[in-house]
Order: C-alpha cells, then structure tokens, then sequence
C-alpha cells in the first residue's frame, strides 16, 4: 500500500513541508479545541467555538491555495530548464527531478485538506450542539 507513496516520498520538497507543517499544526489546534470543548474547563473554548471552527475552516482552505502556489513555483523551475539553443538536447531526467515537486505540493495541500476538514467538521457539530443546550 505504502508502495504507491513512494514517488511522492521521493520528490518531496521544501514547499511540501511548509504546507505540511501547517497542516499538521492547524490540525493539532483544532483536536485541542475539541478536547477543550470536551472538557469544558476553558471558558472561551465553549462560548467561542463556533467563531474558532469559522476561523479554522478560512484557514484550512489555504491548504489547497498553497498547493497550487508550490506547483506553480515548480512549473516555472521546470520552464527556466528549457533553455535548449542550436541542436542542445533536452535532459529528460533534470525535468522530472524540476517537475515532480509540481506534483508532490498539490498532494501535500490536498493531503492536509483531508486530514482538516473532518476536523472541522466536529467543531462544527459542537459548536451546534452547544448552541442547542
């Protein structure tokens, strides 16, 4: 299974471990929102958590955005390598190695984006519930 991962693992780049690591921290704010709701013992977590998960969701649909910035940064790297003159062959394996973190940076976003929005999600249904009470 993990095979399939492999070339992603490869060509991973910095550009996919910013986006990764604001995935992950925006992923572990909102698994403490839940537990702090959970808990009850924050008061601004309760009276707040509908304006916390709205926060939340703007900030997860960067992930996608910052995505496709990092695939445009590499699409113009890969671009910058086709300067062939007179006859110059084309180096195949230097526009893959410039290509392939156009790829792996739209999976990060859209990794992270899936690993957010059920997240979000449960703020969402906890923040109804608690305006149900």
């Amino acid at each position: 299974m993990f095979s399939i991962f492999t070339p992603y693992f490869e060509f991973i780049s910095g550009w996919d471990w910013i986006i990764i690591s604001y995935g992950i921290f925006l992923a572990l704010f909102q698994l403490f929102a839940i537990f702090m709701r959970y808990n009850s013992k924050r008061v601004f977590f309760v009276q707040n958590l509908g304006q916390i998960q709205a926060s939340c969701l703007q900030w997860t649909e960067l992930l996608p955005v910052l995505g496709l910035i990092g695939t445009v940064i590499a699409m113009l790297s890969t671009f910058a390598e086709f300067s062939v003159t007179h006859g110059e062959g084309v180096d195949i394996a230097v526009i893959i190695r410039r290509f392939a973190p156009a790829m792996t940076t739209t999976l990060s976003g859209l990794f992270m984006v899936v690993l957010n929005l059920p997240l979000n999600q449960i703020l969402f249904i906890l923040s109804n519930n608690r305006k149900n009470q």
